[in-house]
This record gives structure tokens, sequence and C-alpha cells, in this order.
């Protein structure tokens, strides 16, 4: 802007902006954090101007001033030698906090193995208030009505809410990182009917019974085999666990349905905690007949199920990035005051044995 000069360190401050309009510091403070207190032509003028000299706040040295900022994060996390599903959210949101560290903002974690666990919490936070937390991240289970109830009172009190795999319309104000449940069971299918013969059995793990996501991902799958390769014939496998029991229910059922059939030509992980049982299945079968597996998430296990060849391929729906998104989201609400999206979507990734190494599950 002709005219006008940066300061020593090269930043354009709000004292520059003030100068240059001759104007109050105090009116394009109003202003820039969309206060008010002044004109909305006066409003528009500052932003403009703001804009064209280049501004850009100093949230570090802002957040300086201001108390700490507490985010809890309820989650579930790997009680497991390798890392799962979950363990990559957490990672994602610890290397976001590391690069925010200096906005002055804190995650305090809370780990919930099961529903009743995430209701105690959500109540725990609930009754501390806005006082001591910001925000709140974490997942629906179930969508059971008691866990939206006190994500509702937690908005009531004006503390931010972020719910990762997920779109839950009601209560109205929660941010949202959709499961896109219904494109992972397509893009598997759409896999599928490339890979397999005109004719044979898919096995399908059924997933949780009482999980919206397992059930749109399920209902996605099946309907895509129905439309464009109806010869091929659906078998469900009950067992669905989150503790990863590899010689469990699942793993017994997948068992039998191998010895009952002998057209089986493909099978498919529909969760992360599905991958072993089958792979364990297929390596206890009988005879020579390959049957390739569709795993769900790359992880540590995945990975290795890929370069060994007893996995086809893997439906990956990125929890990593799911993690560090939420993080800053929500960081750009309580710091940046940065308008935030009401629901934030992810890439889903097919991974193979030759683009595996591209990824990283450490």
């Amino acid at each position: 802007m002709e005219g006008f000069m940066k300061n020593a360190l090269g930043t354009v401050t709000i004292k520059d902006i003030s100068k240059k309009l001759g104007v109050s510091s105090v009116s394009v403070h109003r202003a820039l954090k969309g206060k008010e207190g002044i004109s909305d032509k006066l409003r528009a003028k500052i932003l403009e101007t703001s804009k064209e000299m280049g501004y850009v706040e100093n949230y570090a040295a802002a957040s300086i001033k201001r108390k700490t900022e507490r985010i809890a994060v309820v989650l579930p996390k790997g009680k497991w030698e390798k890392k799962m599903y979950f363990d990559y959210i957490w990672l994602g949101i610890k290397k976001s906090a590391k690069e925010l560290k200096g906005l002055n903002v804190e995650t305090i974690p809370f780990v919930c193995d099961d529903e009743d666990q995430q209701l105690a919490q959500l109540k725990e936070i609930a009754e501390a208030g806005s006082g001591e937390y910001g925000g709140v991240i974490t997942i629906s289970f179930t969508r059971a009505p008691e866990v939206l109830m006190q994500l509702q009172r937690l908005l009531a009190q004006n503390i931010r809410v972020l719910v990762i795999d997920d779109h839950i319309e009601i209560p109205e104000g929660l941010i949202c990182i959709h499961p896109r449940e219904v494109q992972v069971g397509k893009v598997a299918a759409e896999l599928a009917t490339l890979i397999t013969p005109e004719k044979g059995r898919i096995l399908v793990s059924s997933g949780r019974a009482d999980s919206k996501i397992h059930e749109g991902r399920l209902n996605s799958f099946c309907n895509y085999i129905k439309e464009h390769k109806p010869e091929l014939v659906l078998e469900f496998v009950k067992g669905y666990t989150r503790k990863m029991n590899p010689k469990g229910e699942l793993y017994q059922n997948t068992c039998e349905a191998l010895d009952k059939y002998d057209d089986v030509c493909l099978m498919y992980a529909l969760t992360s905690h599905d991958n072993v049982a089958f792979v364990e299945a297929v390596e206890r079968r009988k005879g020579n007949n390959k049957v390739n597996i569709i795993g769900t998430d790359l992880n540590e296990e995945t990975l290795e199920f890929l370069k060994q060849k007893k996995m086809v391929a893997v439906i990956d729906q990125n929890p990593y990035k799911k993690g560090y998104i939420a993080f800053n989201a929500m960081v750009d609400c309580l710091i940046k005051n940065l308008p935030v999206p009401d629901v934030m979507y992810c890439k889903i990734d097919i991974v193979l044995e030759n683009n595996a190494e591209l990824y990283n599950v450490q």
C-alpha cells in the first residue's frame, strides 16, 4: 500500500492500521474481533484496509494475555501391542497440539473404553463447566440418547463440542467429522466386484449390531454388490468385539463358514477389529484355494498382512488425519475465532501392497 512501511519485525500491527485510517486502536480491535461498538461502515473499512496491508493476527502473543484454554478429549485408546484405529486419532491430536503449543492451549485426556465410561466423563466435564473447559472432542458409539443429552448440556454452557466419526444433526451446534460410512462400504464393494469371479460367495463381518456407522457401511456394501454383481452370494459372519480376541466368536464363525462353503472367493472385514480373525481363519483353512481379504484401516498389523499377501487391499479411513483436523478445528473456534464448518470430511484410501509404504503407520 502506497506510503505504508511495515515495522522492524516486518509485521503489520493494530496500531499501524489505526494510524493509517486515523481511528482508535480500540475501534480496529473491535472490527477485527467481530465485536460490537462500531458502525458497519467503519468495520468494513477496517477489514478491507487490514487485508490490503497484509495484517495477520499474532495468536501466540494474544494467548499470553488470556488464561489457558483447556480441551477435553474423550476417546477410546488401544490396549493392544500394536496400534489400532483410535491410537492414530490420538496421535493426530497430539501432533496438532504440539504444533499449536504456543497458543496457550492444553489437552486434557479422558480415556473411555465404552459408552458408560464416556457418559460418566462427559457428565464430569459438564459439571465442571465452561470455567474449566472450552471444548470437548469425542465420538458417538451408538448415538445413545443419554450421551446426546450430555453433548447438548455442554453446548448450552458455550463449550464447543466436536464429534469424530458421526454426523449428528441434533443437538444443534455440534461440529462433526463425517464417518463417510456409505462411501467406505461402496469403495470396498466396487473393489470387490473388480477382483472376484462372476460367481462365488463373499463372507462379510457384520460389525457392531447397535452401531449406525457399521450398519450404514454394511448396507452400502451389500447394496452395491447386489446392483453390480448380483450373481455373488453374500454371507454374513457375526461376532464383533472390541476385545480383539483373534480366536473368539468371529474367528469360530468364520472357520465354520469356510468349512461349510467351498465357493468363498472374497472376505470383507467390515471393521478394523475383524481383520485378524479373518486372516487367522483363512490360514487355518485346508486346501489351496486362495481367498482374497479386503481389510479395514491401515495400521502396523494390516501393513504386515499386505506385505505377506494375506490381504489384497485395505480401505483406510485416515484416523490420524481425523485427529489432526479435529484439534485444529477446535483451536480455530476457541483461540482464533475463525468459522468452522458444521461437517468436515477426510478422504478414503485404497491401500495395496505396492503403495502401502507411502503411508506412515508408526
